[in-house]
């Protein structure tokens, strides 16, 4: 039967390849097949005894944001004239069947095999729109971080496969760093914020919510945790939390924040997981079991919350054309789904109570607590460090998205963009509301996810949490209830305007003035560049301000290594200067060491 799946897949990517010239037929054919097929393996799996209570985490959201950006990519797709539907649609499907067999293979060989094809097929994907200079940088160094992966895992493969010892902690390593390209760790989250904003936002979902959590998946399933394993995993997360989501708070570009967004809760997932091994390590069942439990929480929550904000970002984009968060605004009038349900899922995954995203990191936080409660001298220093890095993140989460919806849905239009904007799709809204929806069941659906909490404890706390957000949706409810009501009671008339006629966009706090402070004193980390052009005379005629900084980790690591290669290159390239001489000479030489080699070292070290 998993044939069939796999079937149906590519038989709906052909058939959309060979009608892509009619583009209706194709995105039909493509979104048809894909959905089909999803809704097919869940059957599948869910039927199946054999599954770990933990897959569950990681297959769900393949099926959930699979299912949401087929739905999406339609209506899309539509205002993309010019490009290949059909190609799209063809490694859509074979990106959606290489993520269900890494997810379902378990032999460290074919999981490999599998892994490649989702990384070159995801390439393609990204690749998309292939005539822009800038996607096409965003693909290399995608595509880039995918075979550097892969080479690491055969390489480890290979080790394994030798006849020497393979130390566990160099194996742990290895895959730490092939599967952290793909999860976004510290210093090998890169391809990120130049891969979404290049990509169509369907697939920055699926990338995003359900192929990037896979990292953890490979690294749980293939390594043995040495005894530092949670040391680095808490660690790197705690890093990659804070400064992911500080990173993000300086962006003017949605998917660009976004996607360091997806940096930062990688980095709380990994946190999760790190005071689980902890917990393992000091025998504290309960510190173990909370923290695994919250990392796998947080996994479905942000699969579900930042799909569904990347499919908002990609109703925006469709419909006003830019993602420059400083050109836009008012959109909640003339996009009231998208807009809601892109502010319920910016409070979610900001980690407020008692939306989907505290949900995990409650868990998370009851982990740290425990390590304070119940370790002794480390570990208590690193809970107490753990429980910082996690409340400055979610302070630092609420000021960017609540700089997203501010400048984007609140507000006046800051350009002309927002002026010609037609009513919403109908079909793309539901597809960027229904995870949104499905992410607020989560806080009711926790105590009920088979092996999540088997500690009594535990188990309360999660009933308790599902009680209090019910109450707290209640109050929510009620209070819209009756503002609605009251709306409709009361008359409009003018207020008292200051001498002022009308609001304007020119009165409105920007996106960049709004996070301005904070981005200004975490200036030694961003790096930001300012040039400005200071109005001049008694009438004042332009002005401008443009600001431009680059990645903490592009600029102190691997810049540095581009040039080292670059220049190694062309050092090289000086033996490449076409001259027969030269190339004869460099054969003799070879052809000398290799005869030196046979005649005169191999036998003497024989004797």
């Amino acid at each position: 039967m998993q044939n069939i799946v796999y079937l149906i897949l590519c038989t709906g990517g052909i058939v959309s390849l060979l009608t892509g010239k009619r583009e209706k037929f194709a995105s039909s054919a493509g979104c048809i097949s894909g959905v089909a097929a999803l809704v097919l393996e869940c059957l599948l799996v869910s039927g199946k005894q054999g599954n770990t209570p933990g897959s569950v985490f990681f297959f769900l959201p393949i099926i959930l944001i699979g299912i949401a950006a087929a739905c999406h990519a339609p209506g899309y797709l539509s205002g993309h004239a010019g490009q290949n539907t059909g190609r799209y649609w063809l490694f859509y499907n074979l990106t959606l069947a290489a993520m269900l067999a890494v997810f379902l293979e378990e032999k460290f060989l074919r999981f490999i095999v599998y892994w490649e094809l989702m990384g070159l097929f995801s390439f393609l994907l990204v690749l998309y729109e292939s005539k822009k200079s800038d996607v096409v940088h965003a693909s290399w160094i995608y595509l880039l971080a995918c075979e550097l992966g892969g080479l690491l895992l055969l390489y480890v493969y290979a080790a394994d496969q030798s006849q020497h010892d393979f130390p566990e902690g160099l194996r742990f390593g290895l895959l730490a760093a092939a599967f952290g390209l793909k999860a976004g760790f510290p210093f090998l989250h890169v391809w990120l914020p130049e891969a979404h904003p290049a990509a169509p936002a369907p697939v920055s979902a699926l990338m995003s919510g359900a192929m990037i959590p896979l990292g953890f998946l490979g690294l749980f399933r293939f390594a043995v945790v040495p005894s530092w394993g949670g040391w680095f995993l808490l660690i790197s997360g705690m890093c990659g939390a804070f400064f992911g989501i500080l990173s993000g708070m300086a962006q003017e570009n949605i998917k660009r924040l976004l996607a360091y967004s997806s940096f930062e809760n990688i980095g709380i997932i990994s946190m999760g997981f790190g005071l689980g091994l902890l917990g393992r390590e000091y025998d504290i069942p309960f510190m173990a079991e909370a923290g695994f439990g919250g990392a796998m929480l947080h996994v479905l929550s942000h699969s579900l919350l930042k799909g569904s904000l990347f499919l908002g970002a990609g109703s925006v984009y469709h419909a006003v054309h830019t993602l420059d968060m400083d050109r836009l605004g008012g959109l909640m009038k003339k996009m009231p789904v998208t807009g809601g349900a892109f502010a319920l899922s910016s409070m979610g995954i900001s980690g407020l109570p008692p939306f989907a995203g505290f949900t995990g990191e409650l868990m998370i936080y009851t982990a740290a607590f425990t390590g304070i409660t119940q370790g002794n001298g480390k570990l208590v220093f690193v809970s107490f460090a753990a429980i910082i890095a996690l409340a400055l993140t979610g302070g630092c989460a609420c000021a960017a998205f609540c700089k997203v919806l501010a400048a984007v849905f609140q507000g006046e239009p800051r350009s002309n963009y927002a002026d010609d904007e037609t009513d919403e799709k109908r079909v793309m809204s539901a597809a960027v509301a229904a995870p949104a929806f499905l992410a607020l069941l989560i806080p009711f659906a926790a105590p009920f996810f088979k092996g999540l909490a088997r500690s009594e404890a535990l188990q309360e706390i999660l009933n308790k949490y599902a009680l209090f957000a019910g109450i707290i949706y209640a109050m929510i409810l009620t209070a819209l209830i009756l503002r609605k009501k009251e709306q409709r009671d009361k008359r409009s008339v003018g207020t008292w305007d200051c001498g002022f006629a009308k609001p304007t966009a020119r009165m409105e706090y920007t996106g960049t003035a709004f996070v301005q402070p904070t981005v200004d004193f975490f200036h030694g980390y961003l790096n930001e560049k300012k040039i400005i052009k200071k109005p001049e005379g008694i009438f004042l005629d332009h002005a401008s301000l443009t600001q431009e900084r680059e990645d903490f980790a592009m600029r102190v690591f691997w810049k540095k290594i581009f040039t080292w290669i670059i220049d190694a290159a062309s050092w090289g390239h000086r033996f490449q200067s076409g001259y027969l001489h030269l190339y004869i000479l460099i054969m003799i030489l070879a052809l000398t060491a290799m005869l030196v080699w046979g005649i005169v070292i191999v036998p003497a070290g024989g004797k």
